[in-house]
């Protein structure tokens, strides 16, 4: 087919083949996940067609941002007077790996990156191709969902490496974007449909097709196939504000005195008690500091069209009688930094900027205004998600479901999780030879180097040398409420009081009684290779 990029008539054709694909499947009888097991010569159970459940079930609407630090959603309107207003605010949530590709896939499996085997954004640690390979997309909490008799949508971005018009057991709706993050390509329902960046901006295309799904008008676009006898789960995943972070037409002079906020541990000024790979860097240049400037502004300016398409989508669930009975849940794959610990750009680390992540609750039942602050975490979405559906959840799920949470009455935080595991293989990056280090450019964990090993001198950015790698050795950590201790496979360790010193800046590791230090490590060794039960047991406080 040939790439087209209106709306209409990406809308009719999406509409026909939606219409084809279940005259298909009622045809041929065969399920999402036989098709699935056909196609990867896997093991996974069959799974029958649905029927139709009562439409009182709720509603479920993940919004999924990209990248989105919980600190930097203040200058969302919509988002506060819609959803923050009118819902609950958890004010400790986490990713246990702050990346995008096995953030997502412990979105849809409610499991450690440990236990999905999808270690990070490209092969052979991960990527869609091997959360493929490996059978993951065979019960995630869409074709848990959809076996209990919901009707299943995605919109937007789904995992790293995605580029294909194969679409995944357990969508009924599928309007993914198909390449790497600057792509405007969608897949609609199996049909590569092109978005010219010079007319559209695609978080609106993305939220015209949610809009859409959920029975509205949007901006112009014809309805799709909505079901309403039954409910529905839609997976929303922005481009925002993930760098570039283009904004939007209207909103590129937006926001034009916003500054890039300077905690204490932003350019570090003593970072001798930190592992090598922080320790070696020097203090950020002007340059440097000029162009998180210009990104952190970009990505505020860029999420001016998520908060807008939250205003649409609320809008559509009121038009069609929903918004009663539809639970909406915002938030992030992952945290961000920028200039924090000498750190340019970046998220895969364990420091709070990076691990920790808005989430916004709005639905029935959901107190209105409130805030909570119970260690939740990415792993208990699908969970959650499958206790709000009546869906059966398998148990190799190592998260817990929100639900009780999200009552008036919420179980007390000592008696919920008290802490959880953080953790990343290594990273190293060949930098580009287009990037000029010098002049500041920003790329992800401008960090410590790999030299080579004759080469003895541990090289900066600033070296006469340039810089060939950055990178961070692989890690694993345990959080608590109020501290977390971090072990690097060099053998350096970090240790933080976070009611103490909230920024990181005081390791100290060294000076902790032997006593701390073996209930720390027994409590990360409990975590550590955990699976199911056995993660929540640990969790609680079985090796604490």
């Amino acid at each position: 087919m040939a790439a087209v990029d209106q709306f209409t008539l990406s809308g009719k054709i999406s509409a026909v083949v939606a219409l084809l694909a279940v005259l298909v499947l009622v045809g041929c009888g065969q399920s999402a996940s036989e098709r699935e097991v056909a196609d990867t010569g896997g093991g996974a159970n069959s799974r029958g067609a649905a029927s139709a459940e009562p439409a009182e079930r709720p509603n479920v609407i993940m919004i999924l941002t990209d990248d989105l630090d919980a600190a930097s959603i203040s200058h969302m309107p919509n988002l506060r007077s819609l959803l923050i207003e009118e819902g609950t605010t958890f004010e400790n949530a986490f990713v246990t790996n702050s990346l995008c590709c096995p953030s997502r896939a412990t979105i849809l499996r409610g499991q450690y990156s440990h236990n999905t085997e999808i270690l990070s954004n490209e092969p052979p640690n991960g990527g869609f191709e091997k959360f493929r390979s490996l059978g993951r997309q065979t019960s995630t909490v869409a074709t848990w969902l959809q076996d209990a008799g919901y009707q299943t949508v995605l919109v937007g971005k789904y995992m790293n490496g995605y580029d294909t018009t194969y679409v995944p057991p357990g969508w009924d709706e599928w309007y993914g974007i198909a390449g790497n993050y600057e792509s405007t390509d969608l897949n609609e329902n199996g049909e590569i449909v092109s978005y010219d960046p010079g007319r559209y901006h695609l978080d609106d295309v993305l939220a015209e097709k949610a809009v859409d799904f959920v029975g509205g008008k949007g901006r112009g676009g014809p309805p799709t196939f909505f079901r309403p006898e039954k409910p529905f789960f839609m997976w929303l995943g922005t481009t925002a504000p993930h760098a570039p972070a283009e904004p939007a037409t209207r909103h590129q002079d937006a926001l034009a005195d916003a500054t890039l906020p300077r905690p204490p541990s932003f350019d570090e000024g003593n970072v001798s008690d930190k592992p090598a790979w922080i320790s070696d860097n020097p203090s950020l240049n002007p340059e440097q500091v000029a162009r998180a400037e210009e990104l952190y502004r970009k990505r505020l300016q860029s999420m001016l069209a998520v908060d807008d398409m939250i205003g649409d989508l609320v809008e559509a669930l009121r038009k069609s009688g929903e918004l009663d009975n539809t639970y909406l849940v915002f938030t992030s794959d992952n945290g961000f930094h920028l200039g924090t610990h000498r750190l340019t750009a970046g998220k895969w680390t364990a420091y709070e900027e990076d691990i920790r992540i808005p989430l916004v609750v709005r639905g029935p039942g959901v107190p209105e205004g409130r805030t909570l602050d119970h260690l939740v975490l990415n792993n208990d979405f699908a969970p959650t998600f499958a206790e709000l559906a009546g869906a059966e959840t398998p148990e190799f799920v190592d998260g817990r479901s929100l639900a009780p949470l999200l009552t008036d009455d919420p179980p007390a935080k000592e008696v919920w999780r008290r802490a959880f595991l953080v953790e990343a293989v290594a990273e190293a990056v060949d930098l580009p030879e287009t990037v000029d280090v010098e002049a500041g450019e920003l790329v992800p964990l401008l960090t410590g180097d790999t030299q080579p090993a004759e080469d003895q001198r541990r090289a900066s950015p600033l070296d006469e040398a340039p810089l060939k790698k950055a990178g961070r050795p692989g890690l694993q950590a345990v959080r608590t409420e109020d501290r977390i201790y971090v072990e690097y496979e060099t053998g350096e360790s970090e240790l933080y009081d976070l009611k103490k010193d909230p920024y990181e800046l005081d390791n100290t590791y060294e000076d902790a009684g032997l006593d701390d230090l073996w209930r720390l490590e027994g409590w990360l060794g409990a975590l550590r290779g955990c699976a199911g039960e056995e993660c929540r047991a640990a969790e609680d406080g079985a090796g604490g």
